[in-house]
């Protein structure tokens, strides 16, 4: 009962904040992040070759307002973006239309709302070039359970890529303070509590402040456990495509067609320029 509450209470937190908190760091108000998002995409996140992408099949599972379609629109894919958010979808459609016009125009873009934990069966049956999953999973509930509908999508020849909070990127102590700031804001109600993280956080980010101290379930792995995930479900190649405390994953099996994959950037990543910044 307890983890059904706090399950409806983290997608009802990501749904209030694309609806009323879409703009931030690494966002699609972010004229940096909307200049390099196709390049982080290929280069960083995933490790293959630009001319690899065109005219694929992609799914971005748990899409939020849609920053990284528009760089899977740019790569020349075909995308499916889904969400349970629907104030995401309507954001991600929004945001698409402004920055990515001509992919929109050509249909390249379809969303649906969809529970990663309980797949629609039209979607269940198919199979795409690519299932990318960026900060999603360990907030459904079941990142096991999740991770494996998701990569059950993959084709023979495709290449799944997520991006989980790892169990060793932050000391038990600041876990558990997280945790105690979690629990005593949970009673706020979501404008409330947005309110009162600008107040007390007034250098940070509103929206990514929310997204950490809001949702309830935030779950966290070791590359161990899910690397072993991977494996069971057929993946023989699974690497860590940024050497990081989180879990940064890029899996294939032996016929994947975006071999070879590029070698693995170098520090500073993209992600520490807002670290930087603050």
């Amino acid at each position: 009962m307890l983890d059904s509450l706090r399950r409806r209470q983290t997608l009802a937190s990501f749904d209030f904040q694309w609806g009323e908190l879409p703009a931030g760091e690494a966002m699609l108000s972010d004229p940096w992040f909307v200049e390099n998002v196709d390049r982080i995409l290929a280069g960083e996140l995933l490790g293959i070759d630009r001319g690899w992408f065109a005219g694929r099949e992609v799914l971005d599972a748990g899409c939020g307002g849609g920053r990284w379609t528009l760089g899977l629109l740019r790569l020349g894919c075909q995308v499916t973006a889904v969400d349970f958010s629907s104030h995401a979808l309507e954001s991600t459609r929004a945001q698409m239309a402004r920055l990515a016009p001509d992919a929109m125009a050509e249909g390249r873009l379809a969303t649906e709302k969809v529970d990663l934990l309980a797949m629609p069966a039209p979607l269940a049956g198919r199979r795409f070039d690519l299932v990318f999953s960026f900060g999603v999973l360990h907030h459904t509930g079941d990142t096991r359970r999740a991770l494996g509908n998701v990569a059950g999508l993959t084709r023979d020849d495709g290449v799944l890529f997520t991006y989980l909070y790892g169990a060793g990127s932050l000391a038990p102590a600041h876990r558990f303070a997280l945790a105690l700031a979690r629990a005593g804001l949970a009673p706020l109600g979501f404008r409330a509590k947005r309110m009162l993280l600008a107040r007390m956080l007034p250098g940070r980010d509103t929206h990514q402040a929310f997204d950490l101290l809001s949702p309830l379930v935030n779950d966290r792995r070791t590359h161990e456990e899910v690397e072993g995930w991977l494996e069971e479900l057929g993946f023989t190649d699974v690497a860590r495509t940024i050497d990081h405390r989180e879990l940064f994953l890029r899996a294939a099996r032996p016929a994947c067609s975006a071999r070879p994959f590029l070698p693995p950037p170098a520090a500073p990543y993209w992600f520490e320029r807002y670290r930087r910044r603050r």
